[in-house]
């Protein structure tokens, strides 16, 4: 959703009096409620059977009129089936696995590009090329006074120097096991006792943080705050450091560099999309999979222990340098 936004930004700029429609899934309505660029947002249930919820969409989208259905889910055959059966007028997407003959407009797909390109390309079809190419969050002042508060409350003033670290993400096969988190604690505990590191992420990381030996210096905010809350905290932190995951893409909106771990994914995909961030990966064979279980039997997981605590603090020390010396 945060990688979509400079699509949606740029539709919006071209056709500022649209009313541009979201179709979503549930677990990011609540998100995209809020989004600068989105004008209201549909949700796709999908808890009404395959058909019936095809053909609940498929009413509700003839009955809103649309002129364009622009399909950014660059494989999704289901999503380009919905405005072909609304009879939406001009639909553009991908051409990927037959969808070409449900679209007015399509190219080819590209996956050597990075996810923002990826859905940029889409908008090319109507004749929008859109520059620049930034990301943007959509937290606001209250988020970010909720989160002076909750640092407050844990003893951080607001000249204190602080660190994430986001300890998951939705593949396991993506994490980066938390001895090495734990290891990289005490050596920042250890280098730079003056930053404080805070520990971010949803409620589902909250089993991670508790792996953690209680003897560690670390503020545990893990479950803590809401997704626009998290991108406040994630704006406070000097550097983040995190495996490829949501908040690794939240923290590059909000201008906070990351020192990010890819093992199954690619970064020229998926690497946080800016400038000053530093990406650690090893050249393992099998990678990028893209599976979200390990298929080595050798050794399960290599891509990702191979990367050490210590090659970490080093980045991390270069990132909090560079900070002083822009300060």
């Amino acid at each position: 959703m945060v990688m979509l936004t400079p699509a949606l930004r740029a539709l919006k700029q071209v056709y500022p009096e649209s009313n541009l429609t979201l179709l979503l899934r549930p677990r990011v309505a609540d998100l995209m409620q809020t989004h600068p660029y989105v004008d209201t947002c549909l949700v796709d249930n999908k808890t009404e059977g395959r058909y019936r919820s095809v053909k609940n969409l498929v009413r509700q989208l003839r009955d809103k009129v649309f002129d364009i259905a622009v399909v950014l889910h660059p494989t999704s055959f289901r999503n380009a089936l919905l405005p072909f059966l609304a009879r939406v007028p001009i639909r553009v997407g991908t051409n990927v696995a037959g969808r070409g003959m449900l679209l007015t407009g399509s190219c080819k797909d590209d996956t050597r590009i990075h996810e923002v390109h990826r859905y940029l390309r889409v908008l090319k079809l109507l004749n929008i090329d859109a520059l620049p190419s930034f990301l943007e969050f959509w937290h606001t002042d209250a988020d970010r006074q909720f989160v002076e508060r909750l640092l407050r409350a844990e003893g951080i003033v607001p000249d204190d120097r602080i660190v994430a670290l986001n300890l998951g993400t939705t593949w396991a096969t993506k994490r980066w096991d938390v001895a090495n988190f734990a290891n990289l604690i005490q050596r920042i505990t250890r280098l730079l006792p003056e930053i404080k590191i805070v520990l971010v992420g949803s409620s589902e990381e909250e089993e991670l943080a508790k792996a953690l030996p209680i003897s560690l210096s670390f503020i545990n905010l893990v479950g803590k705050t809401e997704i626009l809350q998290l991108g406040a905290l994630l704006e406070r932190c000097e550097v983040c450091v995190t495996c490829d995951s949501g908040p690794m893409h939240i923290a590059a909106a909000v201008g906070t560099p990351t020192v990010a771990f890819f093992g199954p994914t690619s970064p020229i995909r998926h690497q946080p999309h800016g400038t000053g961030h530093t990406v650690i990966e090893k050249p393992v064979s099998c990678r990028p999979c893209y599976k979200q279980m390990c298929h080595r039997q050798d050794a399960p997981h290599l891509c990702m222990k191979e990367i050490g605590a210590a090659e970490v603090m080093e980045a991390l020390e270069s990132k909090l340098r560079q900070k002083t010396c822009a300060a």
